[in-house]
């Protein structure tokens, strides 16, 4: 049989986020089959309480029929199954003619937090090391590696930096961080036209921090009433779970991601890590816990608390001015609705609605920072400048 298509990856990455435990060689099949015997996906769900990535029991029924229907997984064996002490989910999938195909899970549990945002300000995760062990532990030469979401970082990770992997499918992933792209600056050269990244097109995290696929394809997706939720990679599939329509880049995708990278990236150490950490925490909370984005800043504020007492106790200042931050930086996602109603609809109305929205906002988060400290006044003046400049490139920008 031939490789696996990016359709049966995708459906692959679904599946990995149920938490099923499975036999050496396994067929996986048989797992499906077992899956769908009554009782036992209620079973599963119950089981998982962190994070289902907010699907309901009608769409893992869709999911694992669709595979059901896809004879190359039907011949698929699962030889080794790892649930690692730090979070991390993976699988590796064999066929009759011994072709691998490796799938990391995304953020599912609390303890993958801290990790997600460490990506946005570290050379190298401690889960991205975990699963680059993995995959140089596999006696396999020629893998090939996909994830979604933190999933997708971990694939693209390891197919920078292993040579075993041959391609590598990323699903909505998140980026990298400045350090890593100066740090593995070859590497990624060499190896980034491996890496295929497959995301939604009205997707915020795929947005965030540096991306290093050679070739991305952005898919047109349902309506999703919360637009967090355009993260999710079922709705990438349409009913007989073939990749949906492509699509090209939301025109917004770009203008936002440079505008959080311009802020992160000037920020004082201690201060940036808090507040990614923060951001990215948030997010997941909202992506597992069906919450509406609505509630960002305070469940970011709250995570913040909690950080700050655990890691970051000793800066009086540290929570103060990471939530002003924070505030600042999740104002674009939390506008993210408006910002596909203006692609949708063409509103200029709308656009300058929220152009208006940013500059009130910028300018009372700019007076927070001073009122703080006044040594933090160059940090007021990068917020500044990077508002300002989003605000031009938005009013630059044809819709």
């Amino acid at each position: 049989m031939s490789r696996l298509n990016n359709d049966e990856l995708v459906l692959l990455d679904n599946l990995i986020y149920l938490d099923w435990d499975a036999d050496e060689n396994e067929e996986l099949k048989d797992l499906i089959d077992n899956l769908l015997e009554d009782g036992e996906l209620d079973r599963i769900i119950n089981k998982t309480k962190n994070c289902l990535v907010s699907m309901c029991k009608n769409e893992w029924i869709k999911i694992l029929k669709q595979i059901q229907n896809k004879p190359n997984l039907q011949d698929l064996k699962i030889i080794d199954l790892v649930n690692h002490k730090s979070g991390m989910r993976v699988a590796c999938f064999v066929d009759s003619q011994d072709n691998c195909t490796v799938v990391f899970r995304g953020t599912a549990t609390s303890k993958e937090w801290d990790d997600n945002g460490q990506g946005a300000y570290e050379y190298d995760t401690t889960e991205q090391k975990y699963a680059l062990s993995y995959i140089n532990s596999l006696n396999f030469d020629k893998i090939v590696v996909t994830g979604h979401s933190k999933g997708g970082n971990k694939a693209q990770y390891v197919t920078i930096l292993s040579p075993k992997v041959l391609n590598c499918v990323s699903v909505n992933g998140q980026g990298f961080s400045n350090e890593f792209i100066n740090k593995y600056k070859d590497n990624i050269e060499k190896n980034k036209n491996k890496i295929v990244a497959i995301n939604s097109k009205y997707d915020y995290v795929n947005c965030l921090f540096n991306g290093i696929a050679g070739e991305i394809h952005y898919i047109k997706t349902k309506f999703q009433v919360n637009p967090l939720f355009y993260h999710k990679a079922n709705i990438l599939l349409d009913d007989n779970g073939d990749l949906r329509q492509e699509s090209n880049r939301g025109i917004f995708s770009k203008i936002i991601n440079d505008f959080s990278t311009s802020i992160i990236s000037d920020l004082p150490e201690d201060i940036r890590n808090l507040t990614i950490d923060g951001i990215i925490s948030a997010i997941e909370f909202v992506l597992c816990h069906d919450k509406n984005n609505d509630k960002l800043i305070k469940i970011g504020g709250s995570i913040l608390i909690m950080l700050t007492y655990g890691k970051y106790f000793k800066y009086k200042e540290a929570f103060a001015l990471s939530y002003v931050i924070l505030q600042i930086l999740m104002l674009p996602l939390l506008l993210w609705g408006d910002f596909i109603d203006i692609e949708e609809t063409h509103s200029v109305e709308l656009l300058n609605e929220v152009i208006r929205k940013i500059s009130n906002a910028g300018d009372k988060i700019v007076n927070k920072i001073n009122i703080i400290d006044n040594k933090f006044s160059p940090m007021s003046n990068t917020v500044s400048n990077a508002i300002n400049t989003l605000i031009n490139k938005l009013k630059a920008q044809e819709i």
